[in-house]
């Protein structure tokens, strides 16, 4: 009996080790499979031509057919001049905070450099610092109504092209253009940034 025991133990750790081996090459291969690049450049509102600094980290995954699966994060502040209310002609700010989904495909040029298109989907929320106040009488008594910012979603398609020198340690430095379509508006952001990543 403590002999079968033994014996059955023996298989299990044996089947789980060939296993976990078997896992361990699928999901850890030696190929770099994982990507993070950042950067911080321009960006614009094609739609209003107001401008300002954005600030931008991604991660992807490769899969066996050579895409990436990328999620990304930026932030974007740019200034604009206020056209009507109390505070009209005053210059205030626009904080925009965007999440991508994108897959993407590098092409090798010459030597290491590489172009990388991707295209995905982008959920933006955007702050408006919208300063204002208004005062309305109602049966004799006055009223004073303010209100400071406007918060509000929008969803759409992200495009962008990235140009790179890969080093053979993993890390490669280049530059994006980035750009967005926002549902029932068409092309609204741009971006060009320099980048920096990393291969592992």
């Amino acid at each position: 009996m403590f002999q079968i025991l033994n014996n059955n133990s023996m298989k299990y750790f044996i089947l789980s080790v060939i296993l976990f081996c078997g896992l361990n090459i699928k999901i850890f291969p030696q190929e770099k499979n994982f990507t993070i690049r950042t950067g911080a450049g321009y960006y614009t509102d094609v739609l209003g031509w107001v401008d300002g600094p954005v600030m931008w980290i991604e991660g992807g995954f490769k899969f066996n057919t050579g895409f990436y699966l990328n999620g990304r994060v930026s932030v974007a502040s740019i200034d604009w001049i206020m056209s009507e209310g109390a505070f009209k002609d005053y210059k205030t700010v626009a904080l925009r905070q965007m999440a991508d989904v994108t897959f993407s495909r590098p092409f090798k040029l010459t030597g290491q450099h590489f172009l990388e298109p991707g295209v995905g989907f982008k959920l933006k929320r955007e702050y408006h610092f919208y300063p204002d106040f208004s005062i309305e009488n109602i049966s004799g008594t006055n009223y004073l109504y303010t209100k400071y910012s406007d918060i509000f979603y929008e969803i759409g398609f992200t495009l962008y092209l990235d140009y790179y020198y890969q080093f053979s340690s993993g890390f490669y430095m280049g530059l994006r253009a980035d750009t967005n379509v926002i549902w029932a508006l068409g092309f609204e952001g741009l971006t060009i940034s320099p980048l920096f990543g990393f291969r592992f």
